[in-house]
């Protein structure tokens, strides 16, 4: 009996209706069954094209070596990666070591055959095509980044007590700013930052990376920043600065050692 194995793969970074592996698996299997194969193996993952170390395609090229299929199918060449040597690898195992044939559903080309050479070499410049379109698609997204920041929008995971509005500027929430000034007033007139975090929601360690970084605190403190996208959000806030407890500064570093000897200690246990 014949066998064969299909391999889907789905990324974060295409569009929502394509983060559904189901359609690739059944166009392949529909494939592999018109071709007289019935004993089939699904490898589905999710992944970037650009790691061409994923566990589910590592897996399968090395049951490919082992020469335990008759033939691979899948959706299209950008399945295997969208980095050519990642891709040219898996097409040489199967097309020149294994001669066994790859079978693509939905691409310029239906299948790279081992008695058919071109197809090998065709598959390879698709590979290549995708290769270079994932990098022109990142060019063109570094390139709207830098031009929104130029024009003062926030671009990245907001601070805390801060959002976007619709047009992408930074502005307040007061709400949320005011209880993270609350929250670091608290962890410094010495309550542990565990209490802290589990009485305002606020995450310790959202709460260390802000006392272990002099801008950070600064914002949160003194209501004072060099980004001039934060203090233009902050210009008609009215938001006052904090007070801070004498000693302070010695109660940031050991707030901040207790955190790091914390994580240390998690780490010596996983």
């Amino acid at each position: 009996m014949a066998t064969g194995a299909i391999y889907a793969r789905v990324s974060t970074d295409e569009a929502e209706d394509l983060q559904d592996p189901s359609r690739q698996l059944h166009d392949c299997r529909d494939r592999l069954e018109d071709a007289g194969i019935d004993d089939i193996d699904i490898y589905s993952e999710r992944g970037s094209g650009s790691n061409g170390g994923r566990k589910g395609l590592q897996k399968l090229l090395t049951t490919v070596k082992d020469g335990q299929y008759d033939c691979i199918c899948m959706s299209e060449i950008s399945r295997l990666a969208r980095r050519t040597a990642v891709a040219a690898e898996f097409i040489d195992v199967c097309i020149e070591d294994q001669e066994i044939p790859i079978y693509i559903v939905d691409d310029m080309i239906d299948a790279i055959d081992p008695d058919n050479p071109m197809s090998s070499f065709f598959a390879k410049q698709l590979a290549l095509w995708y290769e270079e379109e994932r990098k022109q698609t990142i060019r063109r997204i570094k390139s709207g980044i830098k031009q929104a920041q130029r024009s003062g929008k926030w671009t990245t995971r907001p601070p805390k007590g801060f959002t976007t509005d619709d047009d992408g500027y930074l502005v307040p929430n007061i709400g949320e700013f005011l209880q993270v000034q609350a929250a670091i007033e608290r962890v410094l007139d010495g309550e542990s930052a565990y209490a802290v975090a589990q009485s305002t929601g606020i995450s310790r360690w959202t709460l260390t990376r802000i006392l272990d970084d002099d801008d950070r605190l600064a914002l949160y403190v003194d209501v004072e920043t060099d980004d001039d996208r934060v203090a233009d959000a902050l210009e008609e806030a009215d938001i006052d600065a904090v007070d801070l407890p004498e000693g302070f500064e010695e109660r940031i570093r050991t707030v901040v050692r207790e955190e790091v000897d914390t994580e240390t200690k998690r780490d010596e246990h996983v």
